[in-house]
């Protein structure tokens, strides 16, 4: 018996008696009470009353391990979990022990207070976001790389359709957005001997009771509060997106997942530019390769990008191109 256990009896925010809660699990009134602590230790606020019993006086949004465990259906994804409620960022905590941590594991914070996007880039990480990071171990060669965060961009498509309905996105090399509003970043980082892949740490950060606000107007967020109206149960959605990418990442580097990768991108057709190391390149995106590259047809030559910020453009009444969102 968890505090889980009695979690379930007061998510209704109804008073229920300790006796009741108590006869139904087969344990003894002081241990009820006991496990009403440790709800309370954990942010739940929750009233008691002298032949009422208990009552959730308010339905918070709380990461909750044993809520997450008891619900998910992975088999290997997932079954080691650690949440903070604060770090310095989800990947920096993976990576710290990255080599004591079995394939699988899950850390995940309320807050991060140095998240970071790619090429070091502050992420702002406030109250109410999805901040996750996954320790994967895969046998494979590092130019294979790639079909990890194929998989994993997929499996969050995947989720957030299942559950809310909603369309997500895909812009090329990492980003999930709607409305061309971004609504999640992925962020992997790899360590290697040699030519092999010793471990790949994929950072998520998603948008989703977040109040927008607290982002950066330049951003051009959403929510998934935003978009549906509601805050939704991140719990339950954590369970989905470790259900989805446990699935894709199984089926890494199929075609199934390489043609559904390709079909939600949202950069292939567009007029893009990318900034790199070496330099700005502008071009028509015309194709995605195997290997996660973008091609761009720039004049009579196409061009293979690995690696670069890519902002989409969108052409203007007088044939110019101007930063799209």
């Amino acid at each position: 018996m968890a505090a889980h256990d009695i979690l379930s009896f007061l998510i209704s925010g109804e008073w229920v008696s300790g006796e009741e809660m108590a006869k139904k699990l087969a344990i003894s009134r002081a241990a009820v009470w006991k496990q009403v602590q440790i709800l309370r230790q954990r942010g739940y606020e929750i009233s008691s009353s002298t032949g009422k019993g208990y009552r959730l006086t308010k339905k918070i949004d709380l990461l909750d391990a044993d809520r997450i465990s008891r619900s998910l259906k992975t088999r290997w994804l997932g079954k080691d979990m650690r949440i903070y409620d604060k770090v310095s960022s989800t990947n920096a905590a993976a990576l710290a022990l990255v080599s004591s941590y079995p394939n699988g594991t899950v850390i995940l914070a309320e807050t991060q207070t140095d998240g970071r996007g790619r090429l070091s880039r502050p992420w702002a990480s406030p109250p109410g976001g999805i901040w996750m990071s996954l320790v994967l171990k895969p046998i494979m060669p590092l130019n294979h790389v790639c079909q990890i965060n194929m998989a994993v961009s997929v499996a969050l498509c995947r989720a957030l359709f299942s559950l809310y309905g909603l369309n997500a996105g895909i812009k090329w090399p990492n980003d999930l957005l709607i409305r061309d509003l971004k609504i999640c970043g992925i962020l992997m980082e790899v360590g290697a001997q040699v030519d092999r892949l010793d471990h790949a740490v994929v950072g998520l950060g998603l948008n989703a009771n977040n109040d927008l606000s607290q982002f950066p107007a330049e951003w051009r967020s959403t929510s998934l509060a935003v978009e549906l109206g509601h805050d939704i149960d991140r719990c339950d959605l954590i369970c989905r997106i470790l259900e989805e990418i446990e699935v894709a990442y199984e089926n890494m580097g199929s075609n199934e997942i390489l043609k559904e990768w390709r079909s939600r991108s949202l950069t292939l057709n567009r007029q893009v530019r990318i900034t790199s190391a070496a330099g700005d390149l502008v071009g028509q995106a015309v194709d995605l390769a195997e290997d996660g590259a973008l091609i761009l047809q720039i004049g009579e030559q196409q061009k293979r990008v690995l690696a670069g910020d890519c902002i989409h453009l969108r052409a203007t009444p007088a044939g110019a191109t101007v930063e799209g969102r």
